[in-house]
């Protein structure tokens, strides 16, 4: 850590040396154009919409690569049944006939539709399957057996499926375009609690045997069953998923309790392939977490965190929430749904060693603990809107009021783009490709077209000169911040040079550590927000990306803060 600790505090001088306070507004201002839309979809340097631009034009759907507008001849609305889809498409249709737009290049076609593809997917897995001993030549695989992980989204297609093996059983996995599956109903690696310790089943069929004082305790992992997908990262699907389990006991449960034989698993699961079972290919590597299930207020992992990480989770069930989003970033999982007229984001870490609290069979708290492989809530972030989007990134975007927002990594809303406050939908590609639009009116603004809006629009009016604008500095030494209408900001962010600074509720800039929406930040010297390690008054902190310290956890280079967020040595 002393060889750690000499890299961060070189780094954080030498940042603290090149940072500036020179000005620079917090959010770019998009200026309003004029235009009918109904749906649309960003992309990198372009956009889909449906609708029309004036009066004269005729609706349908239309495509933008940046400079100006292309009718689009085959395909006259988006289908919003199935959205994005890989990498650059948008699935249309015109009438009940299915087309896909490549976002790249405008071209429309119908020789691989979305449904096409999905067909092509189960014919050929459905070829693979019969050549292994596991499935056997019966098996039997449709377009219906298949079901898209991340339903419109960009993102890399695969599909869950269920098949029947050999044997009889239901057999759940995954698979792409192309046939590359893997079997996900046999692998677990399971840790549950027999009463006396954690054990682990690796496979479906497998038992734990032990003696304890000359009883013998047998746990054996009898089935697992889909609930559903979560979604997946460039390497792994993650899934929820119910496990039949005999002989596993409850950690946390009231006098009288019995113990549960289902209990719920988030699973992680490697796109590769690994060793096979009975020819038919399994996962590279497969790894659970216990999740707390909903019996009374405790569940049977009692432990906080862990026992909240279940009501999280749960809204990504069909059926439960469906508003609820996921995102996995980092290994990472965010959930994001409409709460009233806010959207929130809740993020969930995946634990293989978490501290878990035991209970005896008289209901009273035993003094023992034991490592479990569980999922934990970690947070949660809000904000009002009237509509929000996740970007290819992950980071979570809202609207609201003439404000355009963005949450990266369950940090704070940040303003990123101001726009008429009339838009009220919008989609989001990344920071520098959205479109926003007023339902049911006539305007839009997209970053590279709202920009040169509102460049035409400032050179036509004639602005009166603020008496002041960017930094002040006062006869104390301490800065206010002026923005470009001359008004101090005040209990609010703003972007100087790419650092973020925050101006206190009397307009003077913060140092040192600041608390702002119940999150601790450290401001440097200069005033810019630090992230990653700092040091003082002789204790190490860690800030995420977003500058938020961090506290009674693991910092992702594995150190330990504890509850004021310094470094447990």
């Amino acid at each position: 850590m002393f060889k750690r600790a000499n890299k961060i505090t070189a780094l954080v001088v030498a940042a603290a040396s090149i940072m500036s306070v020179v000005p620079a507004m917090a959010a770019t201002k998009l200026g309003t154009k004029d235009g009918t839309i109904e749906s649309a979809v960003a992309y990198k340097n372009g956009y889909l919409y449906e609708g029309y631009r004036t009066d004269d034009d005729t609706k349908g759907l239309y495509y933008n690569s940046g400079d100006k507008d292309k009718k689009l001849d085959d395909a006259d609305s988006i289908d919003t049944a199935h959205g994005k889809y890989d990498s650059k498409y948008v699935a249309a249709l015109d009438g009940s006939d299915q087309y896909v737009v490549d976002l790249s290049n405008g071209k429309v076609t119908d020789e691989d539709t979305v449904d096409d593809l999905q067909d092509t997917a189960a014919t050929k897995l459905q070829n693979k399957l019969k050549k292994t001993d596991r499935y056997g030549s019966g098996v039997s695989i449709t377009s219906s057996s298949l079901t898209k992980v991340d339903e419109n989204k960009f993102s890399d297609v695969w599909y869950s499926y269920e098949a029947t093996t050999a044997g009889g059983a239901i057999a759940s996995g995954y698979t792409n375009q192309s046939g590359t599956y893997i079997d996900a109903g046999y692998n677990a690696n399971i840790y549950v609690y027999d009463g006396h310790k954690m054990v682990k089943i690796k496979n479906v069929g497998d038992e734990e045997e032990n003696t304890y004082s000359g009883t013998t305790v047998t746990v054996k992992l009898n089935s697992i069953t889909p609930v559903a997908t979560i979604g997946q990262d460039d390497k792994y699907i993650y899934r929820i998923v119910d496990a039949n389990i005999t002989g596993a006991v409850n950690l946390k449960k009231a006098s009288g309790d019995t113990d549960s034989q289902n209990l719920r698993f988030v699973q992680k699961l490697a796109k590769a392939q690994g060793e096979d079972e009975k020819d038919a290919y399994l996962p590279k590597s497969t790894e659970s977490f216990q999740i707390s299930d909903s019996t009374a207020a405790t569940g049977n992992l009692a432990n906080g965190d862990v026992k909240d990480a279940y009501s999280v989770l749960d809204r990504l069930v069909a059926g439960h929430d469906s508003t609820a989003k996921a995102a996995i970033v980092d290994g990472a999982i965010y959930v994001t749904y409409t709460n009233d007229d806010k959207v929130k984001t809740e993020k969930v870490v995946l634990k293989t060693s978490e501290k878990l609290d035991t209970w005896n069979t008289d209901g009273t708290k035993s003094s023992t603990k034991v490592d479990g492989h569980v999922a934990k809530k970690d947070g949660d972030e809000d904000t009002k809107a009237d509509d929000w989007t996740i970007d290819v990134n992950g980071s979570v975007w809202a609207i609201k009021d003439g404000e355009i927002s963005k949450s990266e990594k369950m940090g704070d809303f940040k303003t990123m783009y101001t726009c008429d406050r009339s838009l009220d939908k919008l989609d989001v590609y990344d920071d520098n490709n959205l479109i926003a639009w007023e339902n049911d009116g006539d305007a839009y603004t997209t970053v590279a077209e709202g920009k040169k809006q509102a460049e035409d629009d400032a050179s036509t009016i004639v602005q009166p000169t603020p008496a002041k604008v960017g930094w002040d500095k006062l006869a104390d030494g301490t800065w206010n911040f002026y923005d470009a209408t001359g008004a101090k900001v005040a209990n609010n962010w703003v972007n100087v040079g790419g650092a973020w600074y925050f101006l206190k509720a009397d307009g003077v800039m913060a140092t040192g550590w600041q608390q702002v929406g119940g999150t601790w930040y450290y401001l440097a010297g200069s005033g810019a927000m630090a992230t990653g390690w700092i040091n003082d008054g002789g204790n190490w902190y860690y800030l995420n990306a977003s500058g938020a310290m961090l506290a009674n956890t693991t910092t992702p280079d594995g150190y330990y803060v504890g509850p004021s967020g310094a470094w447990v040595k």
